[in-house]
């Protein structure tokens, strides 16, 4: 196992801005902020970002000084983080190890995109009930900064507007219960992918993206087809191809 960290922006302020910063009077706020579980949800958004895009691949450990000392958070505030992101099956808790990131089985793969299959197919009909123009705007916005991504060359960036597309049309579905399942099952992808996808490989591709948020945006009935196929397009055998022994 991988005992690099790869860093992480600091949430809070270097040079003189961080002296600023440690005055009383700012001290005191920032531990009302972290009390109140502010800088908490701060930092978890940042790690599960940096695990999503792929700066964190599977196996990096994550060792509780260096990010205690990145997000200047407390050990027990930081375990808090590191338990909701176990919770949700993308970092591994081992006891008296640490903390790393997932690296989940190929059955586990199988089971993630099935699953997705299923939850998506409710947010697409939730966004065509309460979806507005400005949601159907910024929808098409992200499918423009994720081709753009893609026509760069940038996959970490592809990836990251890849699964945060069908995060929005979840969003806007309102359910938040089905948020949060599919937050859970789009991270677990991404790892899925990094552990056993051909690099350069696309994980959705990006014009089925384009067709599907122009159906949304006509709300159009087919658009759960359009989503369910979207969703079985996805090359398993060759993301799967290298982890066959573990099937």
């Amino acid at each position: 196992m991988s005992s690099t960290l790869i860093p992480l922006r600091p949430l809070r302020p270097s040079g003189a801005a961080a002296k600023r910063e440690q005055t009383p009077a700012r001290q005191a706020n920032r531990r009302a902020r972290t009390a109140n579980g502010a800088d908490v949800a701060a930092v978890y958004e940042q790690i599960w970002t940096a695990i999503i895009d792929h700066s964190l691949p599977p196996e990096t450990r994550l060792v509780e000084e260096r990010l205690c000392e990145i997000f200047g958070l407390g050990r027990t505030r930081l375990r808090q983080v590191l338990q909701r992101l176990a919770h949700e099956r993308v970092v591994t808790l081992m006891p008296n190890r640490g903390a790393a990131v997932s690296r989940p089985s190929a059955r586990e793969a199988r089971d993630v995109f099935a699953a997705r299959g299923v939850l998506e197919a409710g947010t697409v009909a939730g966004f065509i009930e309460l979806a507005t123009r400005a949601d159907c705007k910024r929808l098409h916005q992200h499918v423009t900064r994720e081709h753009a991504a893609w026509r760069q060359g940038d996959r970490r960036a592809a990836l990251k507007y890849s699964g945060e597309f069908h995060l929005i049309i979840a969003e806007v579905g309102g359910n938040q219960i089905l948020l949060e399942m599919l937050r859970d099952l789009v991270s677990r992808s991404s790892l899925i992918i990094a552990v056993y996808q051909a690099p350069g490989a696309p994980c959705c591709p990006p014009d089925e993206h384009r067709e599907l948020a122009r159906a949304l945006e006509r709300r159009q009935s087919r658009a759960v087809g359009l989503m369910v196929r979207h969703e079985k397009s996805i090359d398993l055998r060759s993301v799967f191809a290298n982890g066959r022994r573990a099937l």
